[in-house]
């Protein structure tokens, strides 16, 4: 029985990691946005008004949104900086959404192409322990897998 439970337990989700050109860059409780979503659109055949014809659109990939993190570095602060808030040449960046177990044990992988952030909001005012609190990272980006590694 205790194997079994511990078994369940390697699967269950605990926390969320996000890494930028393979740098962990944060840990979060939180995450939305692994998704995609194809618009199919509708053709009536001609003389006949029982049929229609389904066709694929495009493809769309809603943005990545990360709650509720901490992380020991500014990394997404200043990608969120650098992209928006400054002169410089925009920087897209692949990155990967990693969710873990309560071990710590990796479970899944969502790698993300061509992004930038959109939205970086801070912490409440409060005491952090333990790193730098960040409430919420939302990236927009130009693909999504899952990795099958």
């Amino acid at each position: 029985m205790a194997e079994s439970k511990q078994r369940i337990e390697t699967f269950i989700p605990a926390f969320f990691g996000i890494e930028i050109e393979g740098v962990q860059s944060g840990k979060f409780t939180k995450c939305e946005g692994l998704e995609a979503e194809t618009y199919i659109y509708e053709v009536e055949e001609g003389g006949l008004n029982s049929n229609t014809h389904k066709f694929i659109g495009r493809t769309r990939f809603p943005n990545l949104i990360l709650e509720n993190g901490i992380t020991d570095n500014n990394d997404l602060f200043n990608w969120y900086r650098d992209t928006v808030m400054s002169d410089n040449k925009i920087e897209r960046k692949d990155g990967s959404i990693i969710m873990y177990n309560s071990a710590g044990q990796e479970i899944k992988r969502w790698n993300f192409y061509r992004a930038l952030p959109c939205r970086w909001v801070g912490p409440e005012l409060g005491v952090n322990i333990g790193g730098v609190a960040v409430e919420r990272i939302e990236i927009a980006h130009e693909g999504l897998e899952v990795d099958e590694s």
